[in-house]
């Protein structure tokens, strides 16, 4: 349900029968706003943290970021948090560049470092689906689908669509790590440049390459 108790299908008051649990009812959403939140069987208020259990907390505070598009970066360390890239350390100077020019440069990604990110990102599902967890999972990589896409201007779709696809890329290994509570998560570092807007790209041609910095 949205911020005003009202059910998100229907805009009225939600009534059973309802999902199996908050999570679910969270992954089948046909719409997100955020704040948003599912009644439990006793009529309880469960929020997004609760909902998603072990890191929910942390999948919570990214998301209402992303939804309410924060820009305001002013003490967010960009060129730290990039170079803690999930595949680990990487030194090249950070080269901050508009969207277009991300996506100019995506072919030319190492592709070695980008393997070892792509592997890194599926490591934590199977931990969580033999936890039982596999509900939450899918909800916190619903809602992030639901709120990080929108209206795509014509004049720019082809590159907003890249950049899109590619945040959510990343998005779904931070949800996944985060839900695992473990301290020594791979993507905190980049899942805090995403939520700001930003898209690491990862090292190019001797630079590791942000976009979103410029516009």
């Amino acid at each position: 349900m949205d911020g005003a108790g009202l059910a998100l299908a229907t805009g009225r008051p939600p009534r059973p029968p309802g999902a199996m649990s908050p999570a679910a009812a969270l992954a089948a959403a046909p719409v997100a706003t955020w704040p948003i939140a599912t009644v439990n069987d006793d009529g309880r208020r469960v929020d997004v943290a609760a909902a998603l259990g072990t890191g929910g907390a942390r999948v919570a505070e990214l998301l209402g970021r992303i939804a309410g598009e924060a820009t305001a970066r002013g003490g967010v360390d960009i060129a730290r948090l990039a170079a803690a890239t999930p595949a680990g350390p990487v030194t090249d100077p950070l080269a901050l560049v508009s969207l277009a020019e991300a996506v100019e440069a995506t072919a030319a990604v190492d592709r070695a470092w980008l393997d070892a990110v792509d592997r890194c990102r599926v490591v934590p599902r199977p931990g969580l689906e033999a936890a039982g967890r596999g509900t939450e999972l899918e909800a916190g990589l619903h809602l992030a689908m639901l709120l990080a896409t929108g209206p795509v201007d014509d004049s720019v779709a082809g590159v907003a669509r890249v950049a899109s696809g590619a945040r959510l890329w990343l998005l779904g290994g931070a949800i996944a790590w985060a839900l695992t509570g473990d301290a020594a998560d791979p993507f905190a570092c980049w899942a805090e440049l995403v939520s700001y807007g930003l898209w690491p790209v990862g090292p190019v041609g001797g630079r590791l390459l942000v976009g979103g910095g410029l516009t």
